[in-house]
């Protein structure tokens, strides 16, 4: 790859290291409760996860604002408004208002250009499929090395003070100079190093396919979200009910889900190429089985192993639908991808109240049991999967 060729791909692959970078001020909310006695912690824990929300407001106004001023325009707006966002709470910290509304506009930023870094990887690589479902597949894994370095750094900075760990943000700012700078306007170009031309197969998408599709997957991605963030809420919880380990165990399960996620992301590529439409089931398979393995396991080293595994199982199921919903037509791309990132950040947002749903539902009064009860979730989800895989493959071979 030609140096100028580089520049132009990881400027772009660089916004991806912002998008989930929202919760890694989780570890602020004892200190920030503690500067605001006044305000219940409910509230505070708010600031953590109230960018989800708003990401889902920046994903619609984003789609508004890409037709008035284009693809790049609106990205590097998204990103003026993480840096200023995300770095005011460092600047003005006495005022929780303020503080609330800043964390509301910094998750409109990264909504703005969540989906954007997609459709531009989309635009610029047509004419190379492979190259595309890795750099998806990448982007999906810069997400992941995003979370996991960008919380090491906020550990660092919280031993200052709390309000000076939002100086992290300040990243936003090379990313908005490398991505103006490197990274073409808004037009479909060729990509000059891909020799793979893009050609109709049996086993690429449709142009046409159904709108009732399109809202089942993200139905599906919902559910699929919301039961992992909840694991990555009681895995802590879990282990120290079982007496195996501590929260420093359990800090380091979470480290080890964004380093499955952050492997998934670059083996990508290779992986859709090898199982193409059964990867999803697959991945919600090796999920719920992992999933299950750790609610029996006594050993902190097999259960840290099984949160590696759910994070790259995880991680193997969002690139597969971006890249399937960037292969359709215009209008049916941005549609998918909006579903998809709108189902991501809607199920980020509840998942808190998914365990309260399955406890009353089925009666789940320990941490185990409802674990448990997710992960026998997930795995009638990956047997369905794989009939409907099969399903559609004997379709495809009858008309064929």
């Amino acid at each position: 790859m030609k140096p100028k060729e580089k520049l132009k791909t990881y400027s772009l692959l660089s916004v991806a290291l912002l998008i989930s970078s929202g919760p890694i001020i989780a570890a602020n909310i004892p200190a920030i409760a503690k500067d605001f006695p006044a305000i219940s912690l409910t509230q505070v824990g708010l600031l953590a996860t109230i960018p989800s929300l708003f990401v889902i407001f920046g994903v619609l106004i984003g789609n508004r604002l890409e037709l008035r001023i284009g693809k790049k325009r609106t990205i590097l707006t998204g990103l003026g408004f993480v840096f200023i966002a995300g770095t005011f709470p460092a600047m003005k910290h006495d005022v929780f208002s303020l503080l609330f509304v800043s964390r509301c506009l910094f998750g409109l930023g990264i909504g703005l250009f969540n989906r954007l870094i997609i459709q531009m990887i989309n635009d610029i690589y047509q004419n190379n499929p492979g190259k595309q479902a890795s750099l998806i597949g990448i982007e999906s894994a810069f997400e992941g090395l995003g979370g996991i370095c960008l919380t090491l750094i906020v550990g660092q900075l919280l031993k200052i003070n709390w309000y000076t760990s939002f100086y992290v943000y300040a990243l936003a700012l090379p990313v908005f100079v490398a991505f103006l700078f490197f990274v073409p306007e808004d037009k479909r170009e060729i990509d000059k190093g891909g020799a793979e031309q893009l050609t109709l197969t049996s086993d690429q998408p449709s142009n046409k396919r159904p709108l009732r599709v399109i809202i089942g997957f993200g139905i599906l991605l919902f559910v699929i979200v919301t039961l992992f963030i909840n694991y990555n809420i009681q895995i802590t919880p879990l282990i120290m009910e079982k007496s195996i380990g501590n929260a420093t165990n359990g800090s380091n399960m979470i480290a080890f889900i964004g380093l499955g996620a952050f492997i998934a992301g670059f083996s990508f590529g290779k992986l859709y190429k090898l199982l193409r439409h059964s990867i999803v089931p697959l991945a919600i398979l090796f999920l719920g089985v992992s999933m299950f393995v750790t609610t029996i396991s006594q050993s902190i080293v097999l259960t840290t192993f099984c949160s590696m595994v759910i994070g790259f199982s995880f991680r193997c199921i969002m690139p597969y639908l971006l890249h399937t919903f960037t292969q359709q037509i215009a209008n049916m791309a941005k549609l998918g991808t909006t579903i998809v990132l709108v189902a991501y950040n809607l199920g980020a947002t509840l998942s808190p109240y998914e365990g309260t749903l399955v406890r009353q539902l089925f009666h789940a009064p320990s941490i185990q049991s409802l674990v448990f009860t997710n992960a026998m979730i997930l795995l009638l989800i990956a047997i369905t999967g794989f009939g409907v895989v099969y399903v559609n493959q004997k379709r495809s071979l009858t008309s064929s």
